[in-house]
């Protein structure tokens, strides 16, 4: 008896701590559960009472809501061969005026035999391509006049600021007016042009997903206006490509036109229907990106290119410019490298009077230039060689100014299209050249960078002279 009394406190202390054992857990839980609870509400009430990300949800929404209606899916049909077969692609476009006019990329609708214009209304219209320019990848499509559209507002003064929110608009992977959202990462980016080798880049980078079919979309800023257009990504395979041509998915680096580019030649398209570039009278190190400070603007500091020499009775000249200048901005867009300085100004047509701020001994100086017609030297240098490569032949002047064909290689356009060594090229689609430089500017411009297919009167070593078809696919 005595050893069961004594034995019962330990007994006590064994039931407490089996007890403590079970129970512990759930109280724990409970308390944890009610801390969760109340973190739980006290968010909630946080929300009601901070309305910030609804407000952004409605600002996104209200984006979406203005820009689409301006936003088009494009599907054209092209000859894929020589035969009458024809082959479907697809991409997005942007309406421009009340005039009719749709804004897109060369790449989407060149060759096209048919374009069908289909609208977020579900309409579907008809299209004719008017103009197009393969060297900033820039087309315009024409729809009637009476369509009922809704043009999408420029941001005619708002220049993109790396960090700013954008959203890129398209039919990525064929599903119809899709939006995403991403920054500005970069600008004045120098990709490989996404159409031509030797095209004009001067690109704005952002991480907005962008994938095949979204080509031609716009991307717009956070007034729901437009700062730029869709034309190529960066993946691990290819950079500077088209999203189509790429052969990969979004890896959240992408490029846009900027409207800077867009404006003057999406202008020149619809008032000439061609594209012709002007020409400032000056020569630089397009690699040598100089930073100067301006007294006057409070010590601000501006990215520019440096002027090693102006041309005599140039535009340049007879506006004011000094070797030694340093190009700051062009039309109030800044000049970033010498990329972005060669397209802004290759972009607006000769005869054109530009305003061109300069950085001078401290000060800044705006000029207002004239612009002259580029020379054809100028303009064939960017695409001579990929033109060979791509055709597989290599060309040179003989001692008439005429084009001798120097070789060909098996198995490429050239040499499939019946070019021999020794054949010296008269015309090209029943037009004269004048010169080796005139000789890439004229074959540009009758198409053979759009994939259109261009005909050559050829004379051989015998004088015998034959018709030699050739078209290239880029």
């Amino acid at each position: 008896m005595r050893k069961l009394v004594s034995a019962i406190p330990a007994i006590m202390v064994l039931i407490i701590a089996l007890l403590a054992l079970i129970l512990a857990p759930r109280i724990v839980q409970r308390f944890t559960h009610a801390q969760l609870a109340a973190r739980i509400e006290l968010a909630r009430e946080t929300l009601d009472q901070e309305d910030v990300l609804r407000a952004i949800d409605r600002a996104t929404a209200s984006i979406a809501q203005i820009v689409e209606p301006s936003v088009v899916h494009i599907e054209t049909s092209f000859d894929l061969t020589n035969q009458s077969q024809a082959s479907l692609s697809s991409g997005a476009g942007w309406v421009f005026d009340q005039q009719g006019h749709i804004v897109t990329n060369a790449h989407v609708v060149q060759s096209a035999r048919r374009v069908s214009v289909e609208f977020s209304d579900g309409r579907v219209e008809r299209g004719r391509v008017i103009g197009l320019d393969p060297y900033t990848d820039i087309a315009v499509i024409k729809l009637d006049a009476s369509s009922l559209l809704f043009p999408a507002q420029r941001s005619l003064r708002r220049l993109p600021q790396i960090g700013e929110r954008v959203y890129a608009f398209g039919s990525p992977f064929g599903f119809k007016f899709s939006m995403s959202e991403g920054i500005v990462s970069g600008l004045g980016r120098e990709a490989n042009g996404s159409n031509v080798i030797g095209g004009y880049t001067n690109y704005i980078q952002t991480d907005a997903a962008v994938n095949p079919g979204n080509s031609g979309g716009p991307i717009v800023n956070t007034d729901a206006q437009v700062i730029g257009m869709n034309v190529a990504i960066a993946t691990a395979r290819s950079i500077g490509e088209s999203p189509e041509e790429s052969g990969s998915d979004s890896a959240g680096i992408s490029f846009a036109i900027p409207l800077g580019t867009i404006e003057p030649i999406v202008s020149q398209i619809i008032q000439h229907g061609e594209v012709r570039r002007g020409y400032l009278g000056i020569r630089y190190n397009d690699q040598e990106t100089v930073r100067v400070e301006s007294v006057a603007h409070e010590s601000e500091t501006l990215t520019g290119i440096r002027v090693n020499s102006v041309e005599t009775d140039g535009p340049g000249a007879l506006a004011g410019m000094a070797d030694g200048d340093v190009i700051v901005a062009i039309e109030g867009s800044p000049i970033l490298n010498g990329e972005s300085l060669s397209s802004l100004i290759s972009s607006s047509r000769p005869g054109e009077m530009i305003d061109v701020r300069v950085w001078r001994d401290g000060d800044l100086i705006d000029l207002d230039v004239t612009l002259g017609k580029m020379k054809d030297e100028v303009l064939a240098r960017r695409i001579l060689e990929p033109i060979q490569i791509q055709m597989g032949m290599l060309l040179e002047p003989n001692a008439q100014d005429r084009i001798t064909v120097r070789n060909t290689w098996a198995g490429l356009p050239a040499a499939q299209a019946g070019f021999e060594p020794g054949d010296v090229i008269q015309r090209i689609n029943g037009k004269d050249y004048e010169g080796y430089f005139s000789f890439f500017v004229l074959l540009a411009d009758e198409g053979i960078l759009t994939g259109e297919t261009v005909e050559f009167l050829v004379m051989n070593s015998r004088e015998e002279t034959r018709r030699i078809q050739m078209r290239l696919y880029w």
